[in-house]
């Protein structure tokens, strides 16, 4: 086979190909988003003609245009091991999908972890038309899908060029293939601590919603990231949602004024709800209104003078402080009367 002609015919296909790496990837970014799957990234990349070359020669390869069908990949790198369904749904929706290897699914040797991947050959939908598709809609490319710990695991193996069990030699092999099996037992417990967590916010939050329904009921929970989340998403259903960052950010706070169990914030919230909405009224924020996080902060300055002195000192206004005081000394009269 000239190498000359094949690479001449190679670099008439360049901009073809990086039209297609582009399109792919866009549409694998879509995709993820509208479906709200999060993931560590995606990688994409065009095969380089030396090593395009190299699978013609190895593999005997007759009609190379026509027979490789990774000289466009993409590879998406998730964090759980149940996201990999999620994401196959979505490739299987973008594209026409030709062929799909499971390389995952009833693996069950640790020490060839690294290969484990779930790799799609597919091509752009017929119904995706108009110029920008022209060129590009029946070259057939690779998506590759695997977790976190399968890529590192790879990526570390192939740096040590072990393409297969008998290159590595012998003295080397009994801790090669226990790393192998850390990195597995990690992604599957990584997908365990997944689960759980997301079993703990669904119990909070339906202990928040049964002491919501009943007056008599408690919410005596710990403030952790999983709580706190629950608890103001619970609480705020029609408030913007802070993110993740900003919630561990409010924990610190609350922990340095002695707030660390959700039923310190009901207390707080039934003591100055109708009052912070008054403030919230008069002394707006730039959106207008709080977002969820902020409200716990309003509620902390106007229901802490300890607080309100290091954090808000020129923000929180006197009277609602003496509002909330007044109401303090009333439940205390009650409850010196009972």
């Amino acid at each position: 086979m000239d190498k000359d002609k094949l690479r001449e015919e190679y670099n008439s296909k360049a901009k073809i190909y990086e039209a297609l790496e582009q399109e792919a990837k866009f549409i694998v970014s879509t995709i993820l988003d509208e479906n709200k799957i999060k993931i560590h990234l995606i990688l994409s990349r065009i095969k380089n003609f030396e090593s395009f070359f190299e699978k013609i020669e190895r593999k005997e390869i007759k009609e190379p245009f026509n027979e490789i069908n990774d000289v466009v990949g993409l590879r998406v790198v998730c964090l759980f091991l149940s996201d990999i369904e999620q994401i196959a749904n979505s490739i299987k929706s973008s594209f026409e999908v030709i062929e799909v290897d499971n390389k995952i699914d009833g693996f069950d040797n640790p020490a060839s972890f690294g290969y484990m991947s779930l790799h799609f050959v597919v091509k752009m939908k017929k119904e995706y038309k108009g110029p920008r598709y022209d060129k590009i809609r029946d070259i057939v490319f690779e998506i590759q899908v695997r977790t976190i710990s399968m890529d590192a695991w790879a990526n570390i193996s192939h740096y040590l060029s072990y393409k297969a069990d008998t290159d590595i030699p012998k003295d080397l092999k009994r801790d090669f293939n226990a790393l192998s099996g850390l990195f597995y037992v990690a992604d599957t417990h990584f997908e365990l601590f997944f689960k759980q967590s997301k079993k703990t916010q669904q119990n909070i939050e339906n202990q928040l919603k049964l002491s919501m329904k009943d007056a008599n009921k408690t919410i005596d929970i710990e403030i952790n990231l999983d709580s706190l989340r629950a608890y103001l998403f619970s609480k705020f259903p029609d408030r913007t949602h802070a993110n993740d960052n900003i919630i561990s950010e409010l924990i610190t706070e609350l922990n340095q004024f002695g707030i660390n169990r959700i039923i310190q914030l009901e207390e707080m919230y039934n003591l100055a709800w109708d009052i912070f909405l008054l403030d919230e009224k008069e002394h707006p924020p730039v959106s207008n209104e709080y977002a969820d996080v902020g409200v716990i902060r309003r509620l902390l300055a106007l229901t802490n003078k300890i607080c309100a002195q290091l954090k808000y000192s020129d923000v929180v206004d006197r009277k609602y402080q003496k509002m909330i005081d007044d109401k303090i000394k009333k439940q205390n009269r009650g409850n010196s009367e009972k």
